[in-house]
């Protein structure tokens, strides 16, 4: 009787050992797949490569085939919608073909935050990709508001949110006009030439300027410029 019992429990946990096993080997195989479209997109983020088409189709290929094997990875979520949007990335927001694949992404960088909701990153993405289709509504501002702050001090969102904030600055709300200038704000100590650089592109530099006259740099830009 004593060594029948733990032979039953040997038995019982067997079919969870396998499938642990079973788990354990898609993961693996999805990484095979996934690891080398991750590092090429980063590549093409930094800008060390350019990727012509055949090359974004095999991203996509490559990164379906990792979601097929592993669909619950928030960040084969992300790189996966990157792959299908990226290519698209300077096209204009009435762009046809690009709404498609924009769309398509957008699904997956939902899917990304629902599984992993203190990224920044993919918040970032997503709210990219909401403002290229135009959808500036609730869930493009909650978007917003969750990569800023999460991200607060990272250059990246800051040129976001900077970026968004400025293009839609005339249908922007006051606090959320508040919300961009406290952004830029903590910008100009973090990066404050490439935020000058980003408010003198959207016609804005002179109010800048006029706001933070106790920073040289500042001063500096804004003299450059003929900006008094």
């Amino acid at each position: 009787m004593h060594n029948i019992i733990p032979r039953i429990i040997a038995l019982m946990f067997i079919p969870l050992a396998i499938y642990i096993i079973y788990i354990a080997a898609h993961w693996g195989l999805a990484d095979v797949y996934y690891r080398p479209a991750m590092n090429q997109l980063k590549s093409w983020s930094l800008g060390k490569v350019e990727l012509e088409s055949k090359d974004w189709d095999e991203l996509r290929i490559s990164l379906y085939k990792a979601h097929e094997l592993d669909p619950n990875s928030p960040e084969i979520h992300e790189r996966l919608a990157l792959a299908i949007e990226g290519r698209f990335s300077n096209a204009p927001a009435n762009d046809a073909e690009a709404e498609v694949y924009r769309k398509l992404a957008l699904e997956h960088y939902r899917q990304s935050v629902k599984l992993r909701p203190v990224w920044p990153y993919a918040w970032n993405k997503l709210t990219v990709v909401k403002y290229r289709l135009g959808q500036i509504d609730d869930e493009f501002y909650e978007a917003l508001h969750n990569a800023e702050r999460l991200g607060r001090w990272e250059p990246i969102i800051q040129r976001m949110v900077i970026e968004v904030g400025l293009i839609n600055w005339l249908v922007f709300s006051e606090s959320e006009r508040a919300f961009v200038l406290e952004t830029l704000s903590r910008a100009l100590e973090k990066q404050p030439l490439e935020a000058l650089k980003l408010v003198n592109k959207h016609g804005l530099l002179d109010i800048i300027c006029l706001l933070n006259k106790d920073k040289d740099i500042v001063i500096n830009y804004c003299k450059q410029h003929q900006i008094k």
